[in-house]
């Protein structure tokens, strides 16, 4: 696609299918290729920190870090400013070993076996988990045999995930190799439950079961500790409530939803006939491994944002359980309750484009991006993804897999992008050729500001970020059929409020230029 005479294309940008993205970009791990083809491309996430935040989904557990103090202050910062405030348990224990320099020459095994069991006495967890460093892993310290040693003399049951942040710079990458992991810590069932379902890939949200409260309860047997309602879980509901939501219309049950709940609730989760899949960055590793290891059949859809993928979502767990009858009348009644709302957003943006942020500054986000493009699709409009950096999408291969046998394969901005430099939308609509009226600009991820070249009042803008979207009696990612609802009608708000003519608005002062303009005067 041509970006006409535009600061992208001078700076070597171009538009292109997302598989051909996918495929101009060196493998990851090629290291020569990617400087050569991506100078000064460096990691944007640290492996450790997305290690230590997926365990604080776990309850009555504590966070081991095998390494320096600055290493546990940084995660320790991201947990308290970037995760805590919004998701999961309000607070993990993060005790340190505090390797300094002696013990990176003669090792540190023994301060970790000395740090193991003054945390199983003091703390008193049911499960303990190791995370190494970029220092301890380096000298190679030998951290299952501390455990090993360790184990004898504890009662909490200790495991270990390997977080160096040198050995997987890509964040998705690190992700596959963290979330497979989990499947260590549980056991082989000794008979399936029927009709219950596991919950893949909810990466910092806790489930709050409808049909199944009284499991809630953490009744010793195994199936409490996973249960705990995430905050504000009944007028601000995360994704995990409308699958939950949607799975039990259609005569199931939800058994767990990983990864969160204490150390019995992850390890009884074979004990469920099926997996199911939330997001496949997080998901769909853990279910290979659960399929390897327990047999434990997966099923493919993911990320169900929109009337038709939400359907084919439910109808895929449907045919497979046997309940075909019970889901097409709940999708009936469901899509019925939408029509109204979806032919009136529809006729709203039919022929505009959308400009999807992959994330602001982190410039890893993919999945979540693309289940937003499909879902707009299927409104008329035309999604063109940007700010995701070709290694990064090279790193979730598992992602672009899913959503290619899906048949989606939309337009996405190529280029080298600066570290941590997000575009400018006005350049990205420049790029397009395309005017105000023309395009509806959807941001993402933990990071929303986005200065650009128009007023406050006329930017069409919808906030799709899981951080700071809070919509009333809907998921945050809007996933299912009451996220579908939210979307069109935060779409709807968007068109009406750009073409009233009003004063803007204290967010459209902070997202446009009108700020800036009234201050230079």
């Amino acid at each position: 696609m041509d970006l006409r005479d535009s600061k992208l294309a001078k700076a070597g940008y171009k538009w292109v299918k997302v598989s051909e993205m996918f495929e101009e970009t060196p493998p990851v791990g090629s290291s020569c290729e990617i400087n050569k083809k991506f100078p000064g491309y460096e990691g944007l996430w640290c492996k450790l920190i997305m290690a230590v935040t997926s365990y604080a989904m776990t309850k009555n557990s504590v966070a081991v870090i095998h390494g320096p103090a600055n290493c546990a202050w940084a995660v320790r910062n991201f947990c308290s400013t970037c995760y805590s405030l919004y998701y999961g348990n309000s607070f993990l224990h993060m005790p340190v070993t505090n390797i300094d320099q002696h013990s990176v020459i003669n090792g540190g095994t023994e301060a970790l076996i000395k740090t193991l069991k003054e945390v199983d006495r003091d703390y008193n967890p049911e499960h303990i988990c190791v995370f190494d460093t970029c220092s301890t892993a380096l000298i190679a310290d030998d951290i299952k045999t501390a455990i090993s040693a360790a184990q004898k003399d504890c009662r909490a049951k200790i495991d270990y995930i390997p977080s160096a942040g040198f050995t997987s710079v890509p964040l998705g990458k690190s992700i596959e190799e963290i979330t497979v992991k989990y499947a260590d810590m549980m056991e082989m069932p000794d008979k399936i439950q029927e009709n219950t379902v596991n919950i893949l890939g909810q990466y910092k949200e806790q489930h709050k079961s409808h049909n199944s409260a009284q499991n809630c309860q953490g009744k010793g047997d195994g199936s409490g500790g996973g249960c705990g309602s995430a905050r504000n879980s009944e007028k601000y509901p995360d994704d995990a409530s409308e699958l939950t939501r949607m799975i039990e219309a259609i005569g199931l049950t939800v058994h767990r939803v990983i990864i969160s709940g204490n150390y019995d609730y992850i390890k009884t989760a074979p004990e469920a006939s099926a997996n199911v899949i939330s997001c496949p960055t997080w998901g769909i590793p853990l279910a290979k491994k659960m399929l390897e290891k327990f047999n434990t059949p997966y099923l493919k859809h993911s990320v169900p944002i929109g009337i038709a993928p939400t359907s084919k979502w439910l109808m895929e767990l449907a045919n497979f359980t046997g309940k075909q009858l019970q889901a097409e009348n709940f999708i009936t009644k469901e899509t019925s309750d939408l029509q109204e709302i979806f032919e009136e957003t529809k006729n709203l943006v039919k022929g505009k484009s959308a400009l999807i942020e992959c994330g602001r500054n982190s410039q890893t986000a993919f999945a979540r991006p693309m289940a937003l493009a499909r879902a707009l699709q299927e409104l008329g409009m035309i999604p063109y993804l940007f700010g995701l950096h070709p290694v990064e999408l090279k790193a979730k291969a598992v992602d672009v897999e899913y959503f290619m046998q899906d048949g989606f394969d939309p337009m996405i901005l190529f280029g080298n992008y600066a570290y941590q430099q997000p575009l400018n939308i006005t350049e990205v609509a420049k790029s397009l050729n395309l005017a105000e009226n023309q395009y509806i600009y959807f941001t993402q991820d933990v990071f929303p500001m986005a200065k650009a070249d128009f007023k406050g009042e006329n930017i069409l803008r919808v906030e799709t970020g899981v951080h700071l979207r809070r919509v009333i009696n809907a998921p945050g990612r809007g996933v299912g059929f009451r996220g579908a609802k939210a979307l069109y009608e935060n779409i709807i708000e968007a068109v009406k409020l750009s073409s009233s003519n009003r004063k803007p608005t204290l967010y459209a002062r902070v997202h446009g230029n009108f700020y800036e303009f009234e201050q230079s005067k």
